[in-house]
């Protein structure tokens, strides 16, 4: 009986996918290739500016490796949180099929800006490696994981986004201004180890700064000193999933669904 419901919710979350993928790139002209060409409009021209405007190095590191692996996730973050506002507003028509849920919309929505996310990254990767900008990854299965604990970041805050933009409209409103200036100080443009030890301790409270260490361990390898803690990440991840899943729960009577 639950393998049976597991089946029925898959096929559910994959027509939602579809759904979502004819809704925003149509049926005509590239239709699903945006999946992959959409990201790449927004990443490719932004690195190769900084490539060609910033030094070729910085704090001793080479810079692309340092934007490459920081860029990409910055995009992850902003796509799934616009993505997630309002969910069950923009989906109010979808609450009234019985087998439908709201975690089912929310997972197909996350699962499209995630295809579309590795693609993209995966693609840009091939490209500068193959200009000689970037280096085959020190530690692979570091690298995965530490992209595997930052999809799990933006996922865990769209869902808290999710549930509480249903409820005040102020949370829209922040989330315009904060999802820009959070690549200021996510981790994207530096590294832990270059912070003074007590404002160090400060910053690696933040899931996004543990995954980029992860990210960059595995990229770099013994080049750089990281500073990440597994069991800690896990542990906010969850707690964060959590309280995301607690406010998407009731969600349905902010909006007259209930």
């Amino acid at each position: 009986m639950l393998w049976q419901q597991f089946q029925i919710q898959q096929r559910v979350i994959g027509a939602l996918m579809i759904r979502e993928v004819v809704t925003l790139y149509g049926r005509s002209s590239l239709g699903p290739g945006w999946l992959i060409v959409e990201p790449l409009t927004f990443a490719l021209p932004v690195l190769v500016l900084w490539h060609f405007v910033r030094a070729p190095f910085e704090h001793g590191l080479p810079l692309m490796p340092m934007l490459w692996s920081g860029y990409m996730p910055i995009l992850l973050f902003r796509h799934i949180g616009g993505r997630m506002l309002h969910l069950i507003r923009h989906n109010a028509q979808l609450m009234y099929h019985r087998k439908v849920t709201v975690i089912d919309i929310a997972i197909a929505r996350c699962g499209i800006e995630i295809i579309q996310n590795y693609a993209a990254t995966i693609f840009l990767f091939i490209l500068f490696h193959f200009l000689g900008l970037l280096d085959v990854p020190h530690n692979f299965p570091m690298l995965i994981l530490g992209y595997l604990f930052m999809t799990w970041w933006c996922v865990a805050a769209g869902l808290i986004l999710a549930g509480l933009s249903e409820r005040t409209e102020w949370v829209e409103k922040i989330w315009q201004p904060y999802s820009y200036t959070y690549m200021f100080f996510s981790g994207f443009f530096f590294m832990a180890d270059w912070l003074p030890a007590n404002l160090r301790q400060v910053a690696l409270l933040q899931p996004s700064l543990q995954a980029y260490e992860m990210l960059r361990a595995g990229l770099l390898g013994n080049t750089i000193k990281t500073h990440y803690d597994i069991p800690y990440t896990c542990f906010v991840l969850g707690s964060l999933t959590l309280l995301g899943l607690w406010t998407l729960r009731d969600s349905r009577r902010f909006v007259g669904l209930a």
